[in-house]
């Protein structure tokens, strides 16, 4: 996959005319365009049928256009922890796609006020060479979002492409979006969740110094914390999830290994700063979760909510790592406990349950 690059500054240059963009050499393409936070089962079959087009008309590349930036992140209207993927996220996932060329674009207030038939002439036909789009079903390009799929169909037999329209990809009587999944997981519902991914949630995050009271009551955990601040995650409680962490750092003693994982991605800390450069093989654990204010040892709560991962089987030094954690099952409500034995008691019942979970999920692509 090639990326084109567009950033802020280079294209509010270009919106106030102060640069042409030279044609690049993507005509004639298939493109589609979005967001596409989640990479969900819509958006998959949205890029399905963008390969499909490409080889149907013979076309000299899949274009995949989309924005680094969401939207309402930079528009507001997205208030809290949002995101369903970050950047590094959809970049990984994308990869896995098969599209030719990735454009990355710095969405800006600049580009908002842009109407949507100056955007498609200029941006997509005239810089991409765009001859076909592939549409999802909700479409709505430019200012006031008035680019539908009608008035995109009727402006593409005057500038020369063609469009097809994708009806929604539904799930147990619900339409997938995005908004769909963030309710899910909002409600801690992860299997509905993982149903319109096609895969479980997941979030990237480093470890960091926690208690250490985990490892004196026999359930050492990490603590977690996400490497971008907008990742939204599930609704406190406590989970069954799995575990990815580098391969670098399981020492013996530990023998809970599910499989291996092939990432392509360099691992990362929260400022950005790689860690090691990855491109390796992964190690992949079971485990159980627990996100929450943690009151059992913290009086009326800790005043932000902590991520404490137990994985299962193992032996190593998390500590300054970057992990990723998938969320499987959602077990019970966090509770506060009259002491330390009834936490214990509760805990190795959530072992059992989550490792039946655990055992029971099976892995993308088998």
């Amino acid at each position: 996959m090639r990326m084109i690059r567009l950033n802020e500054e280079y294209l509010d240059r270009v919106l106030a005319g102060d640069l042409d963009l030279a044609p690049r050499d993507t005509a004639p393409c298939a493109l589609a365009l979005g967001s596409f936070d989640g990479l969900h089962r819509g958006h998959q079959a949205l890029v399905a049928a963008l390969l499909e087009a490409k080889d149907r008309d013979r076309l000299r590349a899949s274009v995949l256009f989309t924005f680094r930036r969401h939207p309402r992140l930079v528009l507001g209207g997205a208030g809290g922890p949002f995101l369903l993927t970050t950047w590094r996220e959809r970049l990984a996932l994308l990869e896995q796609l098969g599209v030719d060329v990735l454009v990355a674009m710095d969405f800006s207030a600049a580009l908002s006020r842009l109407d949507y038939r100056d955007f498609v002439k200029r941006f997509l036909v005239e810089w991409l060479g765009m001859t076909h789009f592939v549409a999802g079903h909700d479409v709505h390009l430019g200012k006031d979002r008035r680019g539908d799929a009608a008035a995109l169909r009727e402006l593409g037999a005057r500038l020369g492409y063609s469009l097809d329209e994708l009806p929604p990809t539904s799930w147990q009587g619900r339409v997938i979006s995005s908004s769909a999944i963030r309710n899910a997981l909002s409600a801690g519902d992860c299997a509905a969740a993982s149903a319109m991914l096609g895969r479980p949630y997941a979030a990237w995050g480093e470890v960091s110094p926690g208690d250490g009271r985990g490892l004196t009551i026999g359930f050492p955990t990490a603590n977690v914390q996400p490497l971008n601040p907008r990742k939204l995650l599930p609704a406190p409680g406590v989970y069954a999830c799995r575990v990815q962490v580098p391969g670098d750092v399981a020492t013996p003693g530990g023998d809970g290994l599910l499989r291996f994982v092939e990432e392509s991605l360099p691992e990362i800390d929260r400022h950005g700063d790689v860690v090691s450069p990855g491109h390796g093989r992964w190690r992949l654990y079971g485990g159980m979760l627990n996100f929450g204010n943690v009151p059992t040892f913290h009086g009326d709560g800790l005043p932000l909510p902590r991520l404490e991962v137990h994985l299962f089987d193992f032996a190593g030094d998390l500590r300054g790592r970057t992990v990723k954690v998938e969320w499987l099952r959602r077990l019970r409500d966090e509770r506060r406990f009259g002491g330390v034995d009834d936490l214990v008691v509760q805990l190795r019942h959530d072992e059992a349950q989550a490792r039946e979970v655990v055992a029971a999920t099976p892995f993308p692509g088998d």
